[in-house]
């Protein structure tokens, strides 16, 4: 899995600044109500990105079906970032952390 961490410039929080901007998007919608879920217009079954907020950092998990959507999840999220919040974010830092382990099912 792929995690993504966004540190905003002063006193601004990368989660919030995201949210609004994705209303005015065209190339991302939500995937769940709570509006934690992205995913891209081109590859709707491709996976997502669950963002969630850490006292002003955004912190975006990349949750893809293949592992070339892996790649492209991950290209076009942090391009979007770039291209949209340039001035106002410090740094983009990307993580490689293993899977956890498949869920096992309880026996009865």
């Amino acid at each position: 899995m792929l995690v993504l961490q966004v540190v905003p410039a002063g006193d601004l929080n990368a989660f919030k600044l995201l949210r609004a901007r994705i209303r005015e998007a065209s190339t991302w919608v939500w995937g769940n109500k709570a509006r934690t879920r992205l995913k891209h217009v081109q590859r709707p079954s491709g996976g997502y990105i669950a963002i969630a907020d850490a006292d002003g950092v955004l912190v975006a998990h990349v949750h893809p079906k293949t592992s070339s959507d892996l790649f492209y999840l991950a290209e076009k999220f942090t391009g979007r970032l770039i291209a949209w919040f340039e001035g106002q974010i410090l740094a983009i830092n990307i993580q490689f952390v293993p899977d956890p382990p498949p869920k096992r099912r309880r026996r009865r």
